[in-house]
């Protein structure tokens, strides 16, 4: 046999909320906790990829502003010779 290594966890809904998971889930034939599993399964792999997506931005924009930086370095020390 199988071992299963789920973990459980206990969330508060509002009644409204519930009742309408509650009802999709028997129109669709679907557990409540497979339901709830795939539901965040979707929204941390979105989260991630969105952190991710960042992340990356924040790289290509830290050399942009390197190599902007580095455009004026001869300026500066232009003006810090007439100073």
């Amino acid at each position: 046999m199988e071992e299963q290594n789920n973990k459980r966890m206990v969330i508060e809904l509002d009644q409204s909320v519930y009742d309408e998971i509650e009802e999709y889930c028997v129109d669709a034939d679907i557990e409540e906790s497979e339901l709830m599993s795939g539901i965040f399964q979707c929204f941390v792999r979105e989260t991630m990829n969105k952190m991710d997506a960042m992340k990356k931005g924040y790289t290509e924009m830290g050399h942009i502003n390197l190599e902007i930086c580095s455009e004026f370095d001869g300026c500066e020390s232009e003006a810090h010779t007439h100073i």
